[in-house]
């Protein structure tokens, strides 16, 4: 079984999620496709197996109440690292609920962290997918970026493109744009990520708070 899991990602990081099949990990293995089907039912249960063994590089910490969002947003930066090194790897674990034996751990990991840090029982239910939604989405548009058709040098100048775009609107016709133009252009992908991350958690806290 690891070794079909290590070639279909090997395939998912050539040809993305259009060109995973039973077919073309058989392939790889050498083997036919048919052979596969008496470990794995389908390409569905191939991709959850595929999600479950990324997940399960992420490293799970024991939660310490002084340092639960430090914790965290490490988890959740090594999940958003994981998804966008692995080509379309984010729209792999969307809509699937955690189930397998990696991303049951994961997510106990993070519903004890997040009860480290106090939060209620509501919170922590709705408020840990809501998370993991928003790092897959981010990851997923991250990867839109790295294997799309563009070099990066095209990459850079689009938004620089983007950036001069916003700058000469017409502040009389668009003042809140033509305001914060410059800070929309000022900072990277990473700055975004952990400026979502941030105001999620403190979200999730003054929602806890207020019962």
């Amino acid at each position: 079984m690891e070794a079909i899991v290590a070639a279909a990602i090997g395939v998912l990081d050539e040809s993305g999620m259009a060109g995973l099949s039973m077919r073309r990990v058989a392939e790889r293995l050498g083997t036919g496709a048919a052979s596969l089907y008496a470990y794995v039912s389908g390409r569905d249960e191939l991709l959850e197996l595929v999600f479950d063994e990324l997940v399960g590089q992420v490293q799970l910490p024991e939660p310490d109440p002084k340092r639960w969002r430090q914790q965290l947003t490490e988890m959740l930066y090594e999940f958003h690292e994981l998804l966008v090194s692995h080509r379309d790897a984010a729209l792999a674990g969307l809509g699937r609920v955690p189930t397998t034996p990696h991303t049951l751990a994961a997510t106990e990991a993070m519903v004890n962290v997040m009860r480290a840090g106090g939060l209620s029982d509501k919170v922590i239910a709705l408020g840990f997918d809501q998370l993991i939604l928003y790092v897959a989405g981010s990851a997923f548009e991250q990867s839109l970026y790295e294997y799309g058709e563009m070099s990066s040098a095209e990459v850079e100048q689009y938004f620089e493109e983007v950036h001069r775009f916003f700058s000469a609107l017409p502040a009389d016709r668009f003042p809140g744009l033509a305001s914060i133009a410059d800070e929309m252009g000022a900072y990277d992908g990473e700055d975004r990520l952990r400026f979502g991350l941030d105001a999620m958690i403190a979200g999730l806290e003054a929602v806890s708070r207020r019962g």
